[in-house]
């Protein structure tokens, strides 16, 4: 029992894990979600024409997209003098004012992607610090990173250095949701664990549907990036409060200060515990569960290469992978997209946040009565085939674009949802945590190869719709290749791993009776607990932590 048996003790969800969910975690999810849409509407780029003379109105009226009227024979031109941009339907952005468009519409989209390899770099080498230094240093440290990125976003004079400060905009921030979530999941009991993710999904779309009114208040996107400040000041705040990791701790050894921190969230939540109680507590659990020489412990790269050891591993990892670095895409390139449809920009993305309020509630309350995988597939088979109809509506049909896009959205953010929780339950014990580790890296590349699709808009503005579609049925039809996981004990090792959904063929993906492989080894495993190293977005899963599974045993 352990750590769980002494957290049980100190309370699992009094005082201290409330503040710790409902002011620590709301506000790093609300900086995270400021940080990720502004970095879509800072560089988003209304009507513009060609400015033709002195006179603004008739270059609004008459003036071409790129030209004077001078065509080429590809139908393309310049504007020497510049172009007239309509501000009646967006406010003046970072690409407005250096005129990145048209010739220089690429700059928009090498920004985009930068940002994401920032966030690939980022998650990667922050993940790995989270381990070394713990969660709270590490917290801090990109909390810090981002803000000084933003001002430098603020302040940069040329699209280089733009570049660069929201690269390291995305290098930092891109862990601030993984480490804040494992804070507060560590210090919470497995029976509130699903208040804890439906605070953070509430934080996220509400921020989101929030924005873009507060960017239609400022109108300027400089002071739109000084809006992040705010969470950002108030985490730095009460950084000194919110505690470092205890699960953490225990791994480094260091039961003393686990004990003193138990202590700390006995007495906040009413508990009269001294810190004595906790320290005999670990310790007696510690010397049961390690009644033997422990095992070798393997670095990261050996433990996420067992991912690939086996065959059936291999092939759900590879499915799990591919298909997540095509919903990331697919989700961030509808989003990205909203900024081309032929309506207002601020009710598209107002809208698009809402419906999302409703689908995250379903996903994390209904898919233990549902499944995973079946609703997954049905969402992104919807999807696509949204997405590739679409594609071939008329571009005068408005508002049935705009009606397409929001369904596409939300089978887009009901497939991520499922696809977080169905991955998490699919890797073992063993290696969930670098397993998904590594989804997010991938994930990340999707977003990144996001605005290469939606680029496609300067071809046809629908375009990038149908090629999202399409890419949603690849997915839809990877995601059919995998065992469902609702019923089942979770695999444990490597092994467990290997034999789950191992004779499951096309035919048997259709029944609901199917064998649970690992049964016969895995019975003995309770599903009570989520481990401390499991991060974002893996909703609901309940698992054993090592120590645990050997007192089980």
């Amino acid at each position: 029992m352990g750590f769980n048996s002494a957290l049980t003790d100190a309370g699992e969800f009094g005082l201290y894990q409330r503040l710790l969910c409902f002011v620590f975690l709301l506000t790093a999810i609300a900086y995270l979600s400021l940080s990720y849409w502004i970095q879509i509407f800072i560089l988003m780029v209304p009507n513009h024409r060609c400015r033709d003379g002195d006179d603004p109105l008739t270059a609004a009226t008459n003036g071409s997209k790129c030209g004077t009227g001078n065509f080429s024979a590809n139908g393309s031109g310049n504007c020497p003098q510049g172009w007239e941009y309509d501000f009646s339907t967006l406010f003046p952005t970072a690409a407005t004012e250096n005129d990145w468009v048209c010739e220089n519409a690429w700059r928009v989209y090498v920004v985009h992607t930068f940002y994401w390899v920032g966030s690939i770099l980022g998650q990667l080498f922050f993940g790995c610090l989270t381990d070394r230094l713990g969660r709270k240093k590490t917290f801090c440290w990109v909390v810090l990173l981002s803000v000084l990125s933003n001002m430098g976003t603020i302040m940069a004079p040329d699209h280089m250095t733009f570049t660069a400060a929201r690269f390291l905009t995305a290098f930092g921030i891109s862990t601030i949701s993984t480490t804040s979530f494992m804070i507060v999941m560590e210090y919470t009991g497995p029976r509130n664990r699903t208040i804890v993710l439906c605070t953070w999904a509430a934080s996220w779309t509400s921020c989101a549907a929030m924005l873009p009114w507060i960017a239609y208040a400022l109108n300027n996107w400089r002071w739109l990036l000084c809006i992040p400040f705010l969470p950002a000041s108030i985490l730095l705040f009460v950084s000194w409060w919110v505690p470092e990791s205890a699960s953490w701790l225990m791994t480094k050894g260091q039961v003393t200060k686990a004990a003193e921190l138990l202590h700390r969230v006995a007495e906040v939540n009413g508990k009269n515990l001294s810190s004595q109680y906790f320290y005999d507590r670990l310790v007696s659990s510690t010397l049961e569960s390690n009644g033997t020489k422990p095992e070798k412990k393997e670095s990261f790269v050996q433990t996420s290469l067992g991912l690939v050891k086996y065959p059936n591993m291999r092939k759900k990892t590879f499915v799990l992978l591919i298909s997540w670095m095509i919903i990331h895409l697919c989700y961030n390139g509808n989003s990205l997209q909203t900024s081309n449809l032929p309506f207002n920009t601020y009710v598209s993305f107002s809208v698009g946040a809402f419906l999302e309020i409703p689908v995250n509630m379903f996903c994390i309350l209904s898919l233990d009565k549902f499944g995973r995988k079946w609703p997954d597939v049905i969402c992104l088979y919807i999807g696509g085939v949204l997405g590739i109809i679409s594609g071939c509506i008329s571009q005068n049909a408005e508002h049935e674009i705009f009606a397409m896009a929001m369904l596409v959205r939300i089978t887009f953010a009901a497939g991520t949802n499922i696809t977080f929780q169905y991955t998490a339950e699919l890797f073992p014990t063993e290696v969930r945590g670098r397993g998904l580790s590594l989804q997010r890296m991938f994930g990340a590349i999707g977003s990144c190869l996001a605005p290469t699709v939606v680029f496609l808009a300067e071809i046809d503005r629908l375009l990038p719709m149908l090629v999202l579609g399409c890419l949603s049925l690849i997915a839809g039809s990877l995601i059919i290749i995998l065992p469902e996981t609702t019923g089942h004990q979770l695999p444990h090792t490597l092994e467990e791993g290997e034999k789950f959904g191992a004779h499951e063929n096309f035919c048997s993906i259709f029944s609901s009776k199917q064998k649970d492989e690992t049964d016969d080894c895995s019975a003995k495993f309770g599903r009570d607990n989520l481990a401390a190293d499991v991060p974002e977005g893996t909703q609901g899963v309940f698992i054993l932590t090592a120590k645990e599974t050997e007192a089980k045993l």
